[in-house]
């Protein structure tokens, strides 16, 4: 009768341990994916439409309003060297970061303001939100894989 006891407590225990330490490491990952939201608005800000297209993954999703959605950096690439708009500064916010269980997808959502001067030289000031979604590569890194955003 004592072995069973013992070996309930034994597996509550392990079972208890292995979530706490589960909670742990996702906790840690939303620290990490908060940091990667601030390094990619860097990123942009410094080194324009290339620091931008440094975070995404070569097999991202280019969700453009009125075009077939593509699965390809390439063709993000294609399209924003004709819509970058240097004279624009892009800021944004998470207000919320989940990971999955796996560890290996996440999203983050926030607001974003975009204030500056148009292509043809007007002042422009715009806010809205985003969602990003995240996924970690295999050298632990993470890549944006779709991001979608619409103004206010």
């Amino acid at each position: 009768m004592k072995k069973p006891v013992c070996l309930a407590l034994l597996l509550l225990l392990s079972s208890a341990l292995f979530a706490a330490n589960e909670k742990a490491n996702i906790d840690a990952e939303k620290k990490v994916l908060i940091q990667a939201e601030a390094d990619f608005e860097a990123a942009r800000a410094q080194k324009g439409m290339e620091g931008w297209l440094s975070f995404f993954s070569e097999d991202t999703a280019n969700i453009i309003p009125g075009k077939p959605v593509t699965f390809s950096k390439a063709d993000m690439r294609e399209q924003l060297t004709s819509t970058w708009n240097p004279n624009a500064t892009l800021k944004w916010q998470p207000v919320k970061v989940d990971v999955s269980a796996s560890g290996d997808l996440a999203y983050t959502i926030g607001t974003w303001q975009l204030t500056g001067k148009s292509r043809k030289g007007d002042p422009i000031s715009m806010t809205g939100k985003y969602m990003t979604v995240w996924k970690k590569q295999a050298d632990g890194s993470w890549k944006v894989v779709a991001d979608m955003g619409n103004a206010d």
